[in-house]
């Protein structure tokens, strides 16, 4: 898919999902204040409703700025410093995966992707939660998606994949 379709429906999602989380404090504050109901939320202020003449258009635009501007912090590439590069921590960086909750997806020559096992965490993700890691490159390697995610990840690889192996025989 072409980046910039990605990023307007990454931005999209954010946008719903910020009035999905408006209409849920709302529906609270209604519910625990006894002067405001749910048939006065949109009339006047005067009239008794819960929002100033205008509130809605600014607190849209204030979602519409937050939004447009949240992928560009949230979905980044990293790069992960492995000795070696993919080929010989495969397993270890499949173990990472495997053990921080991701299943493999697809690999070809060039990458592997990854995405989250949970339903419930892919949804609370927005279904933003595949992760991308190069394998064509010696080190580093580069890995794309949500930054929370990559720093928890790239963390974790990159102790794996640096630790030496150590020969299990005895000293004499």
């Amino acid at each position: 898919m072409n980046p910039k379709v990605k990023y307007i429906i990454r931005a999209a999602k954010q946008f719903v999902w910020f009035f999905i989380v408006l209409a849920i404090i709302v529906t609270i504050v209604v519910l625990i204040t006894p002067e405001y109901s749910f048939e006065n939320i949109f009339k006047p202020q005067a009239e008794g409703g819960m929002f100033q003449d205008g509130a809605f258009y600014k607190i849209g635009a204030l979602f519409l700025l937050i939004s447009a501007f949240y992928p560009l912090y949230t979905y980044v590439k990293k790069e992960v410093f492995a000795t070696g590069g993919f080929a010989p921590n495969r397993e270890k960086i499949l173990k990472v995966f495997s053990d921080m909750g991701y299943e493999m997806i697809a690999e070809d020559d060039e990458k592997a992707t990854f995405r989250l096992r949970s339903r419930y965490a892919r949804f609370m993700k927005l279904y933003e939660d595949t992760v991308t890691i190069t394998k064509d490159t010696e080190s580093p390697l580069i890995m794309t998606g949500l930054r929370k995610e990559l720093m928890r990840l790239a963390n974790r690889i990159e102790f794996e994949a640096n630790i030496p192996e150590i020969d299990e025989q005895p000293n004499e």
